[in-house]
């Protein structure tokens, strides 16, 4: 068994998803065959085998059903006790199925005979029981170092994130500083809410509150670019009540100033483009490819593969982000699963 019996979560989700229970009624069927054709067994095979697969079914469908309901009591306590509920709820509804089966199916009428058919029936469950944690921890343990290994695979692409817009907003800050101080407190604010939103990288926030970040990051940009940034912004007008990843717009909307503008001696126009469908929120950023020998400064912008990754972490290889290039237009689009704020 686990080595640590702390408060880790619910060590038996698996049984609750189609696979788990998938997986408990082919076990228990199994086991019905084999005791069904057991040798030296008298009476009709295909009757016996009826009979046992239904009270091995709703033994196992019981005793699952009762852990299931009291998953959000189980959740918030010790390994141990789950493992002794868990024990106990398989066993508790073997002796009320084998009571119940005792007479009409298996004509037991002794008392002592009930006693030894439900102490045996018992010890059986206990044993199949003890294998199966076994399982159920091997597959928890995985999945705790999976969780671990993906959180710690987001927060170092997430810290990637971090110098690069700070970087340039200080710089920006600083410049302003010496030509006008109205300006640039407005821009230390603008940098405070890009700071605070990079310590926050990967938790939830409103839709509404990462357009008003990448806003936020334009009129920084705004301030060192001037009129060689311009954005189109296509965004509803109301905006649903939904959740997304910190920093899943502005690095984006980053990448496509520092490959759009900054490369450009002229400038340019970035396209961004919100739609809500159904089940999904789409994001589109569009540049123009500009074709410069300019060099550009180190680390410009957030690379896309990284972005790719964070989301494929986070979604759970559910998000989608494509890349098109397509009349002198750089095109990223990004489809990601909805989520209702305050749901995570």
């Amino acid at each position: 068994m686990s080595k640590s019996l702390q408060n880790d979560g619910l060590l038996f989700s698996a049984l609750f998803n189609e696979r788990g229970v998938l997986a408990s009624l082919i076990v228990s069927q199994v086991i019905a065959i084999v005791l069904a054709f057991a040798p030296n067994v008298e009476g009709d095979i295909w009757l016996r085998l009826g009979i046992i697969s239904l009270f091995l079914h709703l033994i196992v469908l019981v005793g699952t059903s009762s852990l299931y309901f009291c998953r959000f009591f189980l959740q918030n306590r010790t390994q141990a006790f789950q493992l002794s509920l868990f024990f106990a709820s398989f066993l508790l509804s073997t002796c009320i199925f084998s009571i119940l089966f005792s007479h009409f199916a298996f004509d037991i009428d002794d008392t002592k005979n009930l006693i030894y058919f439900t102490l045996r029936n018992c010890i059986i469950v206990a044993l199949l029981a003890a294998l199966f944690v076994q399982f159920l921890l091997i597959h928890f343990e995985k999945a705790q170092q999976t969780k671990a290994l993906s959180r710690a695979e987001l927060d170092a692409l997430q810290a990637r994130i971090r110098p690069h817009f700070l970087y340039n907003s200080l710089n920006t800050a600083a410049e302003l500083t010496h030509h006008d101080a109205d300006v640039a407190e407005q821009a230390i604010l603008a940098l405070a809410a890009l700071s605070q939103a990079a310590m926050h990288s990967g938790k939830n926030v409103s839709l509404d509150d990462e357009i008003t970040l990448s806003k936020q990051y334009i009129a920084l940009e705004t301030w060192r670019f001037g009129n060689r940034l311009r954005v189109d912004w296509q965004i509803p007008n109301e905006l649903p009540a939904l959740s997304i990843p910190c920093l899943t717009l502005q690095p984006l909307i980053e990448n496509a100033v520092c490959h759009g503008v900054e490369t450009s001696e002229h400038g340019a126009e970035i396209k961004v483009e919100l739609h809500i469908t159904t089940g999904y929120i789409t994001m589109i950023v569009s540049n123009p490819i500009v074709i410069s020998n300019a060099q550009t400064r180190p680390n410009n912008g957030m690379a896309l593969e990284n972005i790719r990754q964070r989301l494929n972490i986070y979604y759970k290889n559910k998000a989608q982000l494509t890349i098109t290039s397509k009349n002198d237009v750089f095109r990223v689009k990004v489809v990601i699963p909805k989520l209702i704020e305050g749901s995570v």
